[in-house]
C-alpha cells in the first residue's frame, strides 16, 4: 500500500519536474564562439529560457555583458518584448536554435532591437 502511495505522489509531482526543464534543455549549457575576429564570446544558455552572454574583453568588461530570459517554443528562443528588462526590447525577437553534436547554431528571425543581443547570438557556437 506504501508503495502504491508513493507512485501516486511520483506520478502527481512528475509534471513539475518536467516544466521546471522548459523546453530548451537539450540545449543548455556553457558555449563559445569568436566574435567576428575580435575575440571569444561565452554563453551560458539555460534550459528555462536564460540568457548570459560575456563579450571579448578587453574592448568589454571581464563580467556578464548582456542578461536576458526568453522563452522556448520547440526549435526558436523568443525574447518577448519588454522594455523593463531592457530599454531597446520594444518588440519581441526570434531565435532559431539547432544541436548537432557540440555545436549550437543561432539564426535572427526578422529585427531585435537589442543589435548588440543579436550580434552575439547570431552564428555556431562550440560547446565549451
Amino acid at each position: 500500500m506504501g508503495g502504491m502511495r508513493s507512485l501516486v505522489i511520483v506520478l502527481a509531482l512528475l509534471p513539475l519536474f518536467v516544466a521546471c526543464g522548459g523546453d530548451g534543455g537539450k540545449y543548455a549549457g556553457t558555449w563559445k564562439r569568436d566574435l567576428y575576429g575580435e575575440g571569444e564570446v561565452r554563453m551560458n544558455l539555460a534550459s528555462n529560457g536564460g540568457v548570459e552572454l560575456m563579450l571579448p574583453s578587453p574592448r568589454w568588461p571581464d563580467s556578464v555583458d548582456m542578461k536576458g530570459r526568453g522563452s522556448f517554443k520547440g526549435d526558436t528562443l523568443v525574447f518577448k518584448a519588454d522594455t523593463t528588462a531592457s530599454a531597446c526590447q520594444t518588440t519581441d525577437a526570434r531565435y532559431v536554435v539547432s544541436l548537432s553534436e557540440d555545436q549550437l547554431r543561432i539564426a535572427g528571425l526578422g529585427m531585435d532591437g537589442c543589435g548588440g543581443r543579436r550580434a552575439a547570438l547570431v552564428g555556431t557556437w562550440q560547446k565549451s
